[in-house]
């Protein structure tokens, strides 16, 4: 029996592949998807159990003005499915170190507006360096496009040395980003990535959230796929891209073989070319190239289950005058000759979600620092997590007592869920390919692979910006050039 044959065969129902293969279906081309899994999200799948609903590990949404998710959901008709929220509150949820050891949270502030005097005494900077300290702020939130385009070749922390800023406003412009949301240290960090989502975070806002998890806004895109004809198969392993005359010709999944000019894989670029094609099909130059990229660091850490509700701060980042990370520095803390205390980041889905807890309950995210191999030793597992953990006990003292369950995530758990390992030391990565020096901008992976019909779609290629975001700005991207692509090719009768 001949396989079922489609336009366009997509690979995994993360934010990037399920938009893509959503808007490919909607502008009429037939689409079949498959995913592993049996819920769709990828990174930001939503996990539900003993009455708690939350992502497996932190996941904030940023920008919240002019999102990316609900520009994608009006396009296919499924902005009455979703409801995003934006907990937006007078007091942010940022926690600093002071020089005194003690942790203090941001002060509250008028919503919606910054006092710089307010985030200046909290951050103990001297009369005297505020002036400098508003020139950092004022030229990092004005800065024109095309002097951003300026700065592809050095990293953040090159561009922060121009300025005279205090420590601790040096750390927290690195927490608020660099540590956390694109997980590579600043002095590798891609200076104009950094500057184009810093711009959002202050001018748009950070911090959105869908309610239900993050699997309503990948389910709204599946059933748009649905709708408009295309096909969806949820735990559907993709084990082999079929490639013939140096051509892809479909898949063989662990439910069947499928047939389409056009595969498009959101399943990482270095597992498409090593693992689901094979080096076989590639010029040795192009398989060295993807050898070379660089992943992002990971995120380890923990689910609380507390009996009783020890916050109302939806979400925020601990951070001190110590905390940024250096290539260098995390490399001799991976050894245990340096300290291991960084950035945490954390969410409370309970206090923008009613729902995400039992009644009088909370669910309680963290996330902080480590490298992303998924067979990490339980020694250095352990290492990290303890490290991550003892900051959140300082940072909030009624959190430890609190506790009624918790449960560990590591990289091991990020990379069986979402991106094989087919490299040493890889596969647990947080966001995919790294945004640093020459993989951003110019020197971002191609959408296209040189095999005729193989497309990337998601964090590796095709998008800028902030993890989810910058997953879903890639599918908008990739369809539009798959649906021109597909359009050129049946005119020519190619």
């Amino acid at each position: 029996m001949a396989n079922e044959t489609f336009d366009v065969i997509v690979i995994g129902a993360g934010f990037g592949g399920s938009s893509c293969a959503g808007l490919l279906a909607k502008k009429g081309l037939s689409v079949l998807l498959v995913e592993k899994n049996a819920l769709s999200g990828g990174k930001a799948m939503t996990i539900s159990k003993n009455g708690y609903t939350h992502t497996g590990w932190v996941v904030i949404g940023a920008p919240v003005v002019g999102n990316l998710y609900e520009v994608v959901l009006k396009e296919l008709g499924m902005a009455d499915k979703v409801k995003l929220v934006a907990p937006i509150t007078g007091r942010g949820g940022s926690i600093y170190k002071t020089s005194s050891g003690k942790y203090e949270a941001l002060p509250e502030m008028p919503e919606g507006e910054t006092d710089p005097n307010i985030l200046f005494d909290w951050l103990e900077i001297k009369e005297e360096d505020r002036e400098e300290s508003l020139r950092l702020f004022g030229e990092i939130v004005m800065m024109p496009p095309e002097q951003i385009d300026t700065m592809h070749d050095i990293s953040f922390d090159d561009f922060l040395s121009n300025y005279k800023a205090p420590r601790s406003l040096y750390a927290f412009l690195v927490s608020l980003i660099s540590d956390g949301l694109f997980m590579a240290p600043p002095d590798v960090v891609e200076a104009a990535e950094i500057i184009r989502s810093l711009q959002d975070m202050f001018l748009k806002n950070g911090g959105i959230f869908s309610i239900g998890g993050w699997s309503r806004v990948t389910d709204a895109y599946c059933e748009a796929v649905r709708q408009n004809g295309g096909k969806v198969i949820m735990q559907a392993r993709t084990e082999k891209i079929v490639v013939k005359d140096g051509k892809v010709t479909g898949v063989v999944t662990n439910k069947g073989e499928f047939d389409a000019p056009v595969v498009i894989s959101n399943a990482g670029i270095q597992p498409t070319v090593l693992k689901l094609v094979g080096e076989d099909h590639f010029d040795k130059s192009y398989v060295n190239y993807i050898k070379d990229l660089v992943p992002s660091w990971s995120l380890l850490g923990h689910r609380y289950y507390l009996n009783k509700k020890i916050t109302d701060v939806p979400f925020g980042v601990v951070f001190s005058d110590d905390s940024p990370w250096t290539v260098d520095r995390f490399n001799r803390a991976k050894k245990g000759e340096a300290s291991r205390e960084g950035v945490v980041y954390y969410e409370v889905p309970s206090n923008y979600d009613p729902d995400a807890a039992p009644e009088g309950k909370q669910v309680f995210l963290t996330g902080s620092y480590c490298n992303p191999d998924p067979e990490m030793s339980q020694e250095d597992i352990k290492a990290w997590a303890d490290a991550g953990e003892q900051i959140i006990f300082k940072a909030f003292p009624e959190f430890e007592g609190a506790i009624e369950d918790k449960e560990l995530y590591t990289t091991k758990t990020v990379s069986r869920l979402t991106r094989d390992s087919v490299l040493p030391g890889v596969g647990g990565e947080t966001i995919g390919i790294a945004q640093i020096i020459g993989q951003c901008g110019p020197g971002k992976p191609s959408i296209q692979a040189p095999i005729r019909g193989l497309f990337y779609v998601g964090c590796d290629a095709g998008g800028t910006g902030v993890g989810t975001q910058q997953a879903v700005e890639s599918g908008m991207n990739v369809a539009d050039a798959v649906y021109r692509y597909c359009g050129i090719h049946k005119a020519q009768g190619t």
